[in-house]
């Protein structure tokens, strides 16, 4: 007779043996059982998983995910007969001795198979929680306030510039920056997304804890699940039913409303953080000579030291500068009177050149120069009067940073009017100078006391020119100003010789007073040039002021010595720039008159009197130096102060003005937009805080429900309570019963 063989217990993964039984006198069914036809194993017992599930069948059960369990020798299975009850005695005290180590090994089985469990309990104590908590606070409160504070130090600083390689490399990356921007953009809805649903998570805890059931209706669960995952998780067929519960209802436009805040949170960002170039203004202070001062001491000072008109070079501002007008300039000069002359045919965007007055590179002006000498970092440096406190272009960092600039400073100049007719006759007459051949001629002219003309040309009695074919003389009178007027009127005689005698003649120019004026100089950086316009609100004093006449006397005796200058013994160059733009854009004869010449002749004369009173207050600044003086090499404050105790400060005036740079940075260009783009991430952060702290009023971090109601796997495990339809249908208000994992 056989007894039944040991079985295994398979025990957390672990092949058992059981002790072997004992031998018991056989019964009559035992010897069925072993009957030789039988197999060696007879209906088995195999105990899997936990002592409560057992499972009975012919063949061991083996878990698909484990292997079949390895029988060592001491485990073995064998068969065990009557007389052999020493052989059992001391195989059945090996078995209990492997059994006990087993035993012992229990617990690690165990905690191995907490791993295999799809919802395990949550097993944090009380003060890992409430440190949980609070830096869920922590990150709520952050996600809150950051857009706000850059937000706050961007447009309270009317934005913050980049500097150093950071603004210089930013340009050449585009497609990088948009990249870095997108990216930050979604961190920010990911992280706004993940704290939201976390503490929905910890809301959904403290409400089910709250309730006498522990349970949740079936549309508060999807309701947490819902904002949990931030998605709409009931179907369109559903919406029909949400509608007609007033919470349900409002729960739906909660959630859509949520949904299209998370879309803006990219675009809220990424306005904020984008970079990009801005405009920066600063006011801008400094001094310039005043046209039409009425202090004796500063019109003395003026007389004093007025332009003698003896060309030389003088040293001044590290640059030299020629004490003559009109000649050693007259480049400058012919350019100036040119570009009037195109703003007179509708040609305005033409520019002079004036590379003579010591600039770094050549200063273009758009039009005439008005009678403005300009000032600023971009015009003459040596007489740069700017403020160094209040100009950004003192500070060389803030200088390099800028991509492009316009500043625009309100100076002086000034205002005429130039009106040119042929004449029958001319009060320049011709002689011949003694000893000087055929070649060389001499031309004066008289001014007719009579009439009320008086000379205005200092200290010269004629002009020596050249004799030719080809030769332009000038004279210049001045009128007496009759009663009620302050300033004298000043007429400007042309005559031609031979050739010039016909397509010249005999030309007289009026011009009219010339009043001080207020102009709006702007240097534009992109194009390079500065523009001269009249100032909507001119100085109400300046028409009420005598223009001082050494101003305008100086550029008429330029103006003589530039005709005089430009003679050669081919032709004159004041003529032949006015013949040549009549050619070549109005189709003009060049031998013949024509009323068109009348005004190209007014338009390049006043051209030239703008620039050669503007180059006036130059040299009179300039020759006021002593010559033991070191002449400075800095800006123009170096300069008053050396002119301290000899120009009265007023020969001075204020001008004012602006500059506005672009710089490579963060701004924000209209605040409004940006804050509400600002407004969904902000509402969608507070409603996390408000959650959050809700939690702490309910639950008083006393963590009575500590499972997660919107995991899969609890809703895959969890029951509805409650009446059903008698279709099958589950309502709204059913209870949800979780099956929960006890710790």
């Amino acid at each position: 007779m056989q007894d039944v063989p040991s079985l295994p217990t398979i025990r957390g993964g672990k092949n058992i043996p059981s002790t072997p039984i004992s031998p018991e006198p056989s019964s009559p069914s035992s010897l069925a059982m072993a009957s030789p036809s039988s197999p060696p194993y007879l209906s088995p017992q195999i105990m899997t998983g936990s002592s409560h599930d057992q499972s009975l069948s012919g063949e061991p059960e083996i878990s698909p995910r484990r292997p079949p369990p390895r029988r060592s020798p001491s485990t073995a299975l064998t068969v065990v007969s009557s007389d052999d009850g020493d052989k059992v005695s001391s195989r059945a005290k090996a078995s209990e001795e492997v059994a006990s180590k087993v035993e012992a090994d229990g617990d690690v089985s165990s905690k191995e198979e907490d791993y295999e469990v799809a919802n395990p309990p949550d097993r944090s104590t009380r003060t890992e929680r409430i440190i949980n908590d609070l830096l869920l606070l922590l990150c709520v409160v952050l996600m809150v306030l950051w857009p706000w504070i850059v937000f706050a130090i961007i447009k309270g600083n009317d934005g913050v510039q980049m500097y150093g390689r950071l603004a210089e490399n930013y340009p050449n990356y585009p497609h990088e920056v948009a990249i870095v921007v997108t990216i930050l953009g979604t961190a920010n809805r990911l992280a706004a997304t993940f704290l939201l649903g976390k503490i929905v998570v910890r809301f959904g805890q403290e409400k089910i804890a709250l309730a006498k059931s522990g349970s949740v209706t079936v549309f508060g669960a999807s309701a947490l699940l819902a904002f949990r995952h931030a998605s709409l998780v009931w179907g369109f067929g559903q919406w029909r039913q949400l509608t007609k519960g007033g919470g349900r209802f409002a729960l739906l436009l909660l959630l859509v409303s949520y949904l299209a805040g998370l879309s803006l949170i990219p675009s809220g960002t990424a306005g904020l953080i984008t970079p990009g170039e801005f405009n920066k203004t600063e006011n801008l202070r400094g001094t310039e000579l005043d046209f039409f001062s009425e202090d004796a001491s500063c019109l003395a000072w003026l007389e004093t030291n007025r332009v003698r008109n003896n060309c030389d070079w003088r040293s001044f501002g590290g640059t030299q500068y020629t004490t003559c007008l009109g000649e050693n300039q007259m480049l400058d000069v012919l350019d100036s009177g040119r570009a009037n002359m195109l703003s007179v045919i509708g040609i305005t965007n033409e520019t002079s050149a004036l590379g003579q007055l010591g600039a770094e590179g050549t200063i273009r002006f758009l039009g005439s120069v008005k009678g403005v000498l300009p000032n600023g970092p971009n015009g003459v440096p040596a007489f740069n009067t700017l403020n160094p406190s209040l100009n950004p272009f003192a500070n060389p960092s803030t200088r390099r940073q800028m991509v492009s600039y316009n500043y625009s400073l309100v100076q002086q100049g000034l205002e005429s009017t130039v009106s040119c007719n042929y004449d029958t006759s001319s009060p320049i007459q011709y002689s011949a100078i003694e000893g000087g051949g055929p070649r060389l001629l001499a031309s004066r002219g008289s001014c007719d006391p009579a009439a009320g003309l008086e000379d205005v040309l200092e200290n010269i009695v004629e002009f020596a020119t050249l004799n030719t074919n080809n030769t332009l003389t000038y004279w210049a009178c001045k009128q007496r100003p009759p009663p009620g007027t302050l300033d004298p009127t000043y007429f400007i005689y042309l005559r031609g010789r031979v050739n010039y005698a016909t397509s010249i003649g005999n030309i007289t120019c009026k011009v009219s007073p010339m009043r001080a004026q207020t102009y709006s100089v702007d240097y534009l950086s992109l194009p390079g040039y500065f523009v001269a316009k009249p100032e909507p609100s001119p100085d109400s004093q300046s028409s009420r002021r005598a223009t001082f006449s050494r101003y305008i006397e100086g550029g008429l005796n330029g103006l003589g010595a530039l005709i005089w200058e430009a003679q050669n013994l081919s032709a004159n160059l004041v003529a032949e720039a006015v013949f040549s733009l009549a050619a070549k854009t109005l189709n003009l004869s060049t031998f013949e008159p024509n009323a068109k010449y009348l005004e190209l002749y007014a338009a390049m004369l006043q051209g030239v009197l703008e620039y050669e009173v503007s180059i006036f207050l130059h040299f009179i600044l300039a020759t006021d130096l002593p010559q033991q003086l070191d002449y400075p090499q800095a800006t123009y404050s170096r300069l008053i102060y050396s002119l301290g105790e000899n120009a009265p400060q007023t020969c001075l005036r204020e001008i004012t003005g602006s500059v506005t740079y672009s710089v490579r940075g963060w701004y924000i260009s209209n605040a409004w937009t940006q804050a509400g783009l600002l407004l969904p991430m902000t509402l969608i952060n507070l409603a996390s805080l408000s959650l959050l702290i809700a939690c702490f009023v309910i639950g008083k971090f006393q963590y009575r429900c500590q499972f997660d109601a919107t995991d899969n796997v609890s809703l895959l495990a969890a029951r509805v309570e409650g009446r059903q339809r008698e279709d099958g249908g589950i309502e709204w208000r059913n209870k949800v019963k979780y099956n929960l994992v006890q710790p």
